[in-house]
């Protein structure tokens, strides 16, 4: 039988992710129209001067050179076959409510690991406070060691290297 082991108190730090989802906008277009995906795809929004902003660019059409800062035409230049989609208008302006819907229900799924703060439509901080301290209390210094490397290949603001 195990004997219960006393959990260590906070340290007060706080473990904050911020997560980024990477050319949300497309990935939402193509779960909309599963035909899109796999093709260089890129969303713009309704001013259609120059073929539209582009505000968001999948991976396909980024192999290409194309980025968020062209126009739609300057996209098409770089790669003749991309796929650009309009945001949705409703009474003359942009209708993000579908990226909007999209970004609650990430919301949703990733906030079972901790509370969850939007920053934007497809932008949230993570308190991962409380996961983290149940982890270190449950393994083992071993097993931790891998973790550390980990962290000190990944972005991690505050962390420090010691010897």
């Amino acid at each position: 039988e195990k004997m219960p082991v006393a959990r260590p108190e906070s340290s007060g730090s706080r473990v904050i992710a911020h997560v980024d989802m990477d050319c949300f906008y497309v990935q939402v277009e193509q779960r909309k129209q599963p035909s899109l995906r796999g093709l260089p795809t890129a969303v713009v929004q309704y001013n259609s001067w120059k073929g539209g902003a582009l505000i968001a660019v999948g991976y396909e059409a980024r192999k290409y050179g194309v980025k968020r800062s062209m126009r739609g035409d300057e996209a098409k230049k770089a790669c003749p076959n991309i796929q650009l989609v309009q945001v949705p208008v409703a009474r003359g302006k942009a209708d993000l409510s579908v990226y909007r819907d999209a970004g609650a229900e990430v919301v949703s799924i990733i906030s079972n690991k901790g509370r969850c703060e939007r920053a934007s439509i497809d932008e949230v901080y993570l308190d991962l406070t409380e996961a983290a301290e149940k982890m270190l209390s449950e393994n083992l210094p071993e097993r931790l060691e891998s973790v550390a490397n980990e962290a000190l290949r990944s972005h991690v603001l505050g962390i420090h290297l010691v010897g």
